[in-house]
């Protein structure tokens, strides 16, 4: 008999919201470690493309926290995880060879958003509830609540993701040739900046240039920027010590990539 994932979701669920995240980031930090210790380069493209499709499905879901009585987005922790391999793709391959892997992510979120479009063009199933096919049907109404987005947040999402991911490897590689060669140093500057830009743009973007009823100028600074970037900058330096090894290791003695 095979297991039952929902027991394992049932068992999470009478975990506090901070137990299920840690347990995240332990999970993102063992996968992008084992990515870029077994297969390098190639791993690190790989993990950044999982990481920025599936952040970008878990913002669709808002939790609780013990220190917020409004409900807050998933996804920042998984996506800012991308900063880091950008930062160990710049770090240890090269500014080109991070940017290549910041266009394949674009690359493969517009491929998935454009390839779920045309699976949920195909007419659905048109069965009764008591149908033994019904879980068909079940599961296009589950996948249009997950690939619909508004070509808003769509549009909003994607260009916030190149323009912060490409001014967080420019400034990264920058400060590399200049004064402050301390990796944390420049790894800390480059991220906070860029998570700034990141919420910063597409926050205007979503909720004021496209969007047909536009929050104020005050309610966009105060919780749609700010609100979440304190968050954002203490993922980052908190995932610091796994970019330190990971480095480490790749510019040290020549590592074991899985052929």
């Amino acid at each position: 008999m095979a297991p039952d994932p929902l027991h394992l979701i049932r068992f999470l669920h009478t975990w506090p919201t901070e137990a299920v995240l840690s347990l995240t980031f332990i999970t993102c930090c063992l996968s992008l470690y084992g990515f870029a210790r077994f297969f390098g380069k190639s791993g690190l493209y790989v993990y950044g493309i999982l990481a920025l499709v599936v952040g970008n499905i878990q913002v669709l879901k808002g939790v609780l926290f013990s220190f917020s009585q409004t409900p807050i987005a998933l996804g920042t922790l998984v996506f800012s995880s991308t900063f880091v391999a950008s930062d160990i793709l710049t770090e240890c391959y090269g500014k080109k060879a991070a940017l290549k892997g910041v266009w394949l992510g674009f690359g493969a979120m517009l491929l998935v958003t454009i390839l779920m479009l045309l699976t949920l063009g195909i007419h659905p199933l048109d069965v009764p509830p008591t149908h033994a096919d019904y879980h068909f049907l079940e599961a296009h109404r589950a996948m249009e609540v997950l690939f619909l987005p508004a070509p808003r947040l769509l549009l909003a999402s994607l260009t916030a993701y190149l323009c912060s991911q490409c001014l967080d490897i420019t400034i990264f590689a920058g400060l590399k040739t200049s004064r402050t060669n301390a990796l944390w140093a420049r790894a800390t500057f480059s991220t906070a900046l860029a998570f700034l830009v990141d919420n910063a743009l597409f926050s205007v973007l979503a909720w004021v240039v496209l969007s047909p009823t536009p929050v104020s100028w005050d309610s966009l600074l105060w919780t749609y920027i700010l609100g979440t970037y304190w968050i954002r900058l203490l993922v980052g330096l908190l995932f610091l010590p796994l970019l330190s090894l990971i480095c480490r290791q790749l510019k040290g003695p020549p590592h074991v990539e899985l052929s």
